[in-house]
């Protein structure tokens, strides 16, 4: 399926759709529904009927009918093809775009408004462990990638739910076009192929995030926040917070509050931070003795390596070596 084959199957309207273009009303294409709620208001989507084939189900949201309000067990991301999309979760009222990506967590209340011929909703259902495994690959890359991990799951867990402004991403709607070929002519090992292209669209769903939240942070006295934990990352060994606040042209006092207000952090504990990663990613990803990382991370003290190493994993190195050799 090309990409223009993939437009036409979208755009097509199907007998589903073509009933509810009639009737206004809801078809229900999946079985059985388990009605839930006081004067049962609300139901819960089944998981089996989704994933008979894999951890990832992708379909097309069907057209001219109201979803009921309903929930699931699943983790929900709503890709908004064409047009617009008005969803109402947890009782509050989002309107989607074209282009931009709602993230949905699982047991979230929500249902979606009637949607005319053009608009076009792309479902991308998911078992909650692959989008646990995609954003423990981003943690492990440096304290950057730590804190926007942590700022996407703050966002989650309070909202339940995220919305990602997506719509300028060109290579995110290459990766989801391509995606959704895969999904809706699938061939051989396509569930490996839906794995990798999520994968990919979930790293940038992570630049956009990162892109939005720096953002969001510049208004402060243009405060970088990007820049200044990148900076972090890659001078950490030396890096003091003097050098730092010289480098980006702050007062010492005002960058410490700030990175602290901005990150949860002391500039210590960043630092502290990026040196548990580094040495995390070394063990599991080289043969270097504990002896060697522990000074190439900026420990003098072994035994104080790992005392900091068993606080920050509850394991000692040679054990999360072990346990990373037996999950790769």
């Amino acid at each position: 399926m090309n990409y223009q084959e993939l437009d036409l199957h979208l755009r097509s309207i199907n007998p589903v759709e073509e009933q509810q273009r009639i009737t206004k009303v809801n078809i229900n294409d999946v079985w059985p529904l388990d009605w839930q709620g006081t004067n049962n208001e609300y139901f819960r989507m089944p998981d089996d009927v989704f994933f008979q084939e894999g951890p990832i189900h992708v379909r097309k949201h069907n057209r001219f009918a109201p979803m009921p309000l309903h929930l699931h067990n699943f983790i929900e991301m709503n890709y908004i093809y064409s047009g617009t999309c008005i969803q109402w979760i947890n009782g509050q009222r989002i309107l989607l775009e074209k282009g931009q990506v709602c993230l949905l967590d699982t047991e979230v209340l929500h249902s979606i408004e009637p949607m005319g011929e053009n608009d076009i909703l792309v479902n991308i259902l998911m078992k909650p462990s692959i989008f646990t495994n995609a954003l423990s690959r981003f943690s492990e890359k440096g304290i950057l990638s730590h804190f926007m991990v942590n700022a996407l799951s703050d966002s989650t867990n309070h909202n339940r739910y995220i919305l990602f402004e997506s719509q300028s991403h060109e290579h995110f709607h290459m990766f989801m076009q391509n995606m959704m070929c895969e999904a809706f002519e699938p061939q051989l090992y396509s569930q490996e192929m839906l794995y990798q292209y999520m994968m990919i669209s979930m790293t940038e769903l992570m630049r956009v995030f990162t892109y939005h939240t720096n953002q969001e942070s510049h208004p402060e006295a243009k405060f970088n926040l990007v820049q200044i934990l990148k900076y972090i990352e890659q001078n950490y060994r030396t890096c003091s917070l003097a050098e730092l606040a010289g480098t980006f042209n702050y007062n010492v006092n005002y960058l410490g509050n700030l990175l602290k207000k901005k990150t949860g952090k002391t500039f210590i504990e960043l630092i502290k931070t990026q040196r548990m990663l580094h040495a995390a990613s070394l063990l599991a990803n080289t043969n270097t003795s504990i002896e060697e990382i522990a000074h190439e991370v900026g420990y003098q003290s072994l035994g104080f390596f790992y005392r900091t190493f068993l606080e920050n994993f509850n394991l000692t190195p040679a054990k999360y070596r072990k346990q990373q050799m037996k999950m790769s």
